[in-house]
């Protein structure tokens, strides 16, 4: 006869199956069966694990399947689904702390691929004492926003993270370095690196999956890479190994001219040739070309309004970033982030005899454009032109120089034959010369100053060569057999994303043959020692 401590057990797992269900989609459920039959999970008790961040993206989930079982396997490890951050408030924390008990629909998820618990981080007293005293210690180094980004805890450079997460967090263009509240926001960062280096210090972690290399995610991250564990950032397009040489992803632009220089001559002219016809549909007005994300052209026919003022000096137009989007996507720039950056130009452009105008993307976020116009304001040196306006009419119109951080407008323009300045080191356009890059903010303020005696020839192959290596020379196929198909099938990548029918797509294509496929290309991919999975 059964104990009454097993029927107890056996009551809560009939309870919470039935309590969790009730929550799923259909989608996820027909998800989660498919996994189920696909996948056979390791429930090995030796120790080693492989931590999974856990989130609902849905085509990202189905990779994180992947590279989890992968991992599980090749180091007979279990899988262990977590979240990046302690909650950070009490109500997030009992919140957090049922579903942990009880359960919910994303963690169904991962444990239908195998996730076998579930990680919430949490400080004990010690731990919450050691984070104290590493926050009086930082506190008293940070004197200015640069020093934020200098910011180190453990051995590990931190402080574009502990920047880029604050932004976001709080929905602000920049840092006050003395509010409380960035005072709280530096404080729960440091217990969250106490908190995954002591975790990471006491158990076998074998294997990381995140789904960003920025932000208060990628926390666990830099400490996995300080421990030497397998680290990774997967999703339905890419794959990245992460590694103390190169800590973010995406950032495999530094070796595009290099690589290119290395392919053979029908290559280099056939990708040449390719990259000129997407371009120019891309000035044309084609929407979402290499971009899914984008759902507005910035490349319409002109207006019947004139932009730029019709005078001899020199047009500059500044091209913002979003204030809160990362600043550091792949390092720290000239300045710390776009509000700085812009106070700068403000300066610039009291002390010079420039036409300055101002052009938010089309897709900005509505906030962003009111910052953007706000700031701006009282400036009336500036011209904000309609976020709608033609690039192609501001080039008619005789603009002489672009300036950005790291914007896609530095080969847009180019591709137009005028000059863009970047105003970072790490921007997607470093390894060409298409593109003006001032090694310091002083050589940036220089060039500014004097932009009559700036002479910048364009080649025009280079833009080309790094839109092919970009956008046409990598696929992204390695989980999806034809990845363009699978976005444009689910209302582009960003719907694909978040709407669960990406499931039932992915199932009906599905095939044994392509499931051995994905593994094999995993254990080439983490067998080497390369930085992108190519397939």
């Amino acid at each position: 006869m059964a104990s009454t401590q097993n029927i107890k057990a056996r009551f809560r797992r009939v309870f919470h199956h039935a309590f969790i269900r009730s929550f799923l989609s259909n989608y996820q459920k027909q998800f989660i069966k498919h996994n189920l039959n696909v996948f056979s999970p390791n429930r090995n008790e030796n120790g080693k694990i492989i931590l999974v961040e856990l989130n609902d993206t849905a085509s990202s989930t189905i990779s994180y399947s992947y590279i989890a079982n992968h991992l599980s396997k090749k180091h007979n490890a279990k899988i262990v689904a977590y979240k990046p951050r302690l909650p950070r408030n009490l109500f997030l924390k009992v919140i957090w702390n049922l579903r942990a008990i009880f359960g919910f629909s994303a963690l169904s998820v991962f444990n239908s691929f195998g996730a076998s618990s579930f990680i919430l981080p949490s400080l004990n007293r010690a731990l919450r004492e050691e984070s104290n005293s590493i926050y009086e210690k930082q506190i008293d180094l940070i004197h200015n926003k640069y020093d934020v980004e200098k910011i180190t805890v453990k051995g590990i450079l931190v402080g574009d993270l502990i920047y880029d997460y604050y932004l976001n967090f709080y929905k602000t263009p920049t840092i006050e370095i003395e509010s409380k509240r960035f005072h709280y926001h530096l404080k729960f960062c440091i217990q969250v690196i106490v908190f995954w280096d002591n975790f990471f210090a006491t158990h076998e972690v074998m294997g990381l999956n995140t789904s960003h290399t920025v932000y208060s995610n990628a926390l666990p991250l830099r400490i996995a890479i300080k421990y030497g564990c397998e680290s990774y950032q997967a999703n339905e397009s890419e794959v990245f190994r992460l590694s103390k040489q190169q800590v973010y992803s995406y950032a495999d632009f530094f070796e595009f001219k290099k690589i290119f220089t290395t392919l053979d001559e029908k290559q280099k002219s056939s990708g040449i040739k390719i990259a000129k016809e997407r371009i120019e549909r891309r000035l044309s007005g084609e929407i979402g070309l290499d971009m899914s994300y984008s759902q507005k052209s910035a490349f319409m026919p002109s207006s019947k309004e004139r932009l730029l003022k019709d005078n001899n000096k020199i047009k500059i137009l500044l091209a913002p970033h979003c204030f809160f989007d990362s600043p550091h996507p792949f390092g720290n720039n000239l300045y710390p982030d776009v509000f700085e950056w812009l106070k700068q130009l403000i300066k610039i452009s009291k002390l010079t005899d420039y036409d300055w105008y101002v052009k938010t993307h089309p897709d900005f976020l509505p906030k962003t454009k009111k910052l953007v116009n706000d700031f701006f304001q009282s400036h009336p040196q500036f011209t904000l032109l309609p976020s709608d306006a033609s690039h192609l009419q501001i080039v008619d119109e005789g603009i002489d120089f672009v300036l950005t951080i790291y914007g896609t407008v530095g080969f847009e323009y180019a591709a137009m034959n005028k000059p863009v300045i970047n105003a970072s080191l790490t921007n997607p356009h470093i390894a060409f010369d298409f593109n003006i890059n001032p090694k310091s903010r002083e050589e940036y303020e220089d060039v500014l100053m004097n932009l009559a005696d700036v002479d910048h020839k364009i080649n025009i192959n280079e833009v080309y060569e790094y839109y092919y290596m970009k956008n046409i020379y990598y696929n992204k196929n390695w989980l999806f057999s034809n990845f363009d198909e699978f976005t444009k099938a689910n209302g582009g990548r960003a719907n694909a994303n978040v709407n669960h029918e990406t499931y039932p797509y992915w199932i009906e294509n599905w095939s044994e043959k392509r499931h051995e496929e994905i593994l094999a290309s995993l254990d080439k991919f983490t067998a080497s020692n390369e930085y992108k999975l190519i397939v």
